[in-house]
């Protein structure tokens, strides 16, 4: 233990001789920078996607090689000028004009560690919609009725990009989302699913409005609703028995509440009868509102010929 403090002194003082001469001298490492593109025509775009990426070897000193490198933000890339880009395929050099790297003046570049050159493809570019397509399960609770189809707005996304590359696109799904037990509206922004579409390609919405109609279930029933005869016949000779008929209808409730005997109509078509070889038919319904069901009494209607009736003791 004689003398430790001079020891320990002398320990010190070799490592800062050792990290100093260090510090003078330069060193190699690879890194891995972003491509940066600028100033693309505003006619053209991408037809492929460019890399992301480049491994490029630097030089400088130790510790700003190491600072730089351990970064977990890009402080350095390589930017390439696209003011002069044409149709097609062009070949960009990568060289100490395209380095940048602000923060570490002196960090240099030396090379690529693959080609030297980024080949880029370009296309007309062009403004293109497509339809989207709605991921969702919706389930209702018991009791409860949807009242319409469930609904997006907007229905189409608009692209941007290159005219070849937008071509292969048909439509984007929303995300995939799952509603249980619903009861009420339901108003919702849907991201849409942008997985698979290329970098290069420009998306100007991105979201959409998902929109439910839901209700609780309620039943009406609606009375002496008249029941047409139409087509072309003598309506003098010929009518239905009976005349009216009730029905029974389940659906919505502020539906039903507001529901009335104009919203309903009843017919049958007088070729019917001949067609199907039958005297009796059911008639055809139509309600002016979305329901869930409805059941008409009586079921079916005779065709009756009045003078018949009238001669009849």
């Amino acid at each position: 233990m004689k003398h430790i403090g001079l020891k320990i002194t002398a320990f010190i003082f070799a490592i800062a001789l050792w990290l100093y001469a260090i510090s003078l001298k330069n060193y190699t490492v690879s890194i891995e920078v972003p491509l940066l593109l600028n100033r693309i025509p505003e006619n053209l775009a991408l037809s492929q996607k460019a890399p992301k990426y480049i491994d490029i070897l630097v030089e400088g000193k130790a510790f700003d090689l190491i600072r730089l490198k351990n970064s977990t933000n890009h402080l350095s890339s390589i930017s390439l000028d696209l003011q002069n880009a044409l149709l097609g395929v062009q070949r960009f050099e990568i060289n100490k004009e395209k380095f940048n790297c602000p923060h570490f003046p002196n960090v240099h570049y030396l090379n690529t560690l693959s080609s030297p050159f980024v080949d880029l493809e370009f296309d007309t570019k062009i403004t293109h919609t497509v339809p989207i397509k709605l991921d969702a399960t919706i389930e209702i609770d018991s009791g409860y009725i949807l009242m319409s189809e469930p609904s997006i707005e907007p229905t189409e996304v608009t692209l941007q990009g290159a005219r070849n590359a937008l071509t292969r696109i048909f439509e984007v799904q929303t995300q995939k989302v799952k509603y249980s037990k619903l009861r009420n509206n339901l108003s919702e922004n849907l991201p849409l699913e942008l997985g698979s579409i290329p970098s290069n390609i420009e998306v100007l919405n991105t979201h959409t409005q998902l929109n439910v109609k839901v209700q609780p279930v309620s039943h009406t029933q609606i009375d002496k609703i008249p029941v047409k005869l139409i087509g072309v016949y003598n309506r003098n000779i010929y009518k239905l028995e009976p005349s009216e008929a009730s029905i029974q209808i389940t659906g919505g409730k502020s539906i039903l509440d507001s529901l009335s005997i104009k919203d309903i109509e009843l017919f049958i078509e007088f070729n019917r009868f001949a067609i199907e070889d039958t005297d009796s038919l059911s008639p055809t319904i139509k309600i002016k509102a979305p329901i869930q069901s409805s059941r008409l009494q009586p079921e079916k209607f005779r065709l009756q010929k009045i003078e018949t009736l009238e001669t009849q003791p």
